[in-house]
């Protein structure tokens, strides 16, 4: 709750400092408010790339054990929409999805997961891919190792350099905003 306040009270500040500068210090104080902005993206950049980090590791932590899961069941669904062509007209596309139901044994307990990871068609059916549970409690299962997250946070770490360019280009004059 506290960091919600500091970003909330951080962003005002900074949306402040860029929309009312003061007269003569017009540069300085929008300069010092997309600072302000690209600090704050820097810190929410760097707690969400930790949170990632440990997101991961508790995964890894987590999903150690392997086992076969065999396609019971295939359930198909459709999805319609218009699209609008490049000549003018409108095209009806319909895309079909095949979602399993995967089966699987654990210290001879049997389970089922219900996929959202599409299949290429009915055909599928009995097909076997390998599941990663955790032991302390085989029904959380999933069909994806985890992964090590590379981009966590880049997105904060992108508008903190908009900001910080925007702030140096404030502070020497080339743009203002009246």
């Amino acid at each position: 709750m506290k960091s919600i306040k500091v970003i909330v009270i951080g962003f005002i500040l900074a949306i402040a400092l860029v929309a009312w500068p003061a007269g003569y210090m017009q540069y300085i104080t929008a300069g010092i408010g997309f600072l302000l902005a690209a600090v704050l993206m820097v810190w929410l950049g760097v707690r969400r790339r930790k949170s990632a980090q440990k997101e991961y590791e508790d995964d890894m932590r987590r999903y150690t054990g392997t086992t076969k899961m065999k396609a019971v069941w295939i359930e198909e669904s459709a999805d319609e929409r218009w699209e609008h062509q490049k000549d003018g007209s409108d095209r009806l596309r319909r895309e079909t999805y095949y979602l399993p139901t995967y089966e699987y044994t654990v210290n001879g307990t049997t389970y089922r997961y219900s996929s959202r990871q599409s299949l290429s068609g009915k055909r599928d059916l009995g097909r076997q891919v390998v599941g990663y549970y955790d032991p302390a409690k085989p029904e959380c299962i999933t069909e994806n190792r985890p992964r090590k997250p590379v981009l966590g946070g880049a997105y904060c770490f992108l508008w903190a350099a908009f900001l910080l360019f925007f702030g140096i280009m404030t502070f020497t004059g080339q743009v203002a905003f009246s």
